[in-house]
């Protein structure tokens, strides 16, 4: 249902009968109800009549106390030419909660329940109501809180919350709506799982999905969930909310131009990152220097005279010793003897760098 003004008075009319709002028209439904309760246009100019499609009922809204006593004197419609009974009663004004008490005898009449309950002594009672023909008194509070107790003619009984159970009707298998205002009175399907007949029944419940009939004793889902309830959850989950941290986006560091924008990063010529070997510490990296020059300084001294040995084998002549000698004496006195161990002893390892060949 679309909003309607909370602080005016709430009025409910439920067509009977089989009369269904859907297929008459809301309009037709609602002239029908005027014309019952005697108002005219200029009467009824301040109201506001709306259908809940789901109860096949009719919801008006009026602030004159006048049209108020007119709307509950209706008993009966006429629409489309057959007459159709209706109920009308005072709905629960804004911002109030139910109670229940239990216990309460027969013998006392409406007004003797409301004179014993709605009184000084229970400041925030504003009317009573008896479930049918039982000892349930269903109270009306101020506010969104129902006391713990009750004085009734000053005895203190327990109160607890009011909660209405899930309307079903079994005959049509429609949940949300009872039998006096059922749109399909003639429907009649399976009790136990809302099928056509000639079938195999096994009990599902609508509204958990076990197996036992819908709304029964046994269904934990059976009853529906206060206003007051599911306000107090809402405010709780607000609350939670708010105190939580909210996650501030300005906060974050701003990405570069090239992320912003999609662009790669630059690369390397050629494709790929070349990087360079580099010792992690200085000292490994002097360690293993000199052992690596010296290494490869008599592996290419090797293999050099190795090769200068093989040409001269080709050509057919055989080395002389005079031919060693006068090589080793063009060298020099120092750079002749390469297998003699050095007298001069440098400390830093970069001399023999410097003498590898």
């Amino acid at each position: 249902m679309p909003p309607l003004p909370c602080e005016e008075t709430k009025f409910v009319v439920r067509p009977r009968g089989g009369l269904c709002s859907s297929k008459s028209g809301a309009s037709v439904v609602a002239e029908a109800i005027w014309c019952a309760a005697g108002l005219g246009l200029e009467d009824r100019n301040t109201d506001t009549m709306c259908r809940n499609h789901l109860q096949n009922i009719m919801v008006v809204r009026t602030s004159s106390q006048e049209n108020v006593k007119r709307y509950v004197n209706v008993e009966d419609t006429m629409v489309a030419g057959q007459r159709h009974e209706v109920g009308a009663y005072v709905a629960a004004l804004h911002a109030t909660c139910k109670g229940a008490i239990h216990g309460i005898p027969f013998s006392d009449d409406p007004g003797a329940n409301d004179r014993k309950i709605v009184n000084a002594r229970n400041p925030m009672t504003l009317g009573v109501k008896r479930i049918k023909n039982t000892g349930i008194i269903i109270v009306l509070f101020d506010g969104h809180k129902v006391p713990n107790y009750v004085s009734y003619h000053s005895t203190l009984i327990k109160c607890t919350l009011y909660r209405k159970k899930v309307e079903v009707f079994y005959a049509c298998g429609l949940l949300g709506h009872r039998t006096d205002v059922c749109r399909m009175p003639d429907d009649s399907v399976c009790k136990a799982c809302r099928q056509e007949e000639d079938h195999v029944c096994e009990l599902i419940c609508s509204l958990c999905g076990t197996k036992h009939l819908t709304a029964s004793r046994e269904c934990q889902h059976r009853y529906q969930i206060p206003y007051v309830v599911r306000r107090r959850r809402g405010l709780s989950a607000r609350a939670l909310r708010e105190k939580s941290p909210s996650v501030n986006v300005d906060g974050f560091p701003e990405l570069n131009d090239c992320h912003q924008q999609g662009q790669p990063r630059p690369s390397a010529p050629g494709g790929r990152f070349k990087s360079r070997g580099r010792c992690r510490t200085r000292g490994s990296c002097r360690s293993r220097s000199p052992y690596r020059l010296r290494l490869g300084s008599r592996s290419r001294s090797g293999a050099r005279s190795m090769s200068r040995t093989r040409s001269k084998s080709r050509g057919g002549t055989r080395p002389s010793p005079s031919s060693g000698a006068c090589f080793r004496s063009s060298l020099g006195p120092s750079q002749g003897k390469t297998d003699a161990p050095s007298t001069r002893q440098d400390p830093s390892p970069r001399a023999d760098c410097g003498h590898a060949w």
